[in-house]
């Protein structure tokens, strides 16, 4: 007899991680903005083009 709540503990492990981290980079972007705000009041979308140059810099 198949039990229809049994719980596969990998595909469970990988779905927390991922929320898990994805919460993690969530904190530390905001934290960025803040930073940002109150040192680059003026432009529009610092966070993301900072991101963007250290992206495009890791590439090269």
């Amino acid at each position: 007899m198949a039990d229809s709540k049994v719980v596969d503990f990998a595909k469970a492990g990988e779905k927390h991680r991922a929320e898990r981290s994805h919460k993690d980079k969530e904190e530390k972007v905001e934290e960025m903005r803040k930073r940002f705000e109150g040192a680059l009041p003026t432009k529009k979308t610092p966070v993301k083009d900072f991101l963007r140059k250290k992206k495009a810099k890791k590439k090269r």
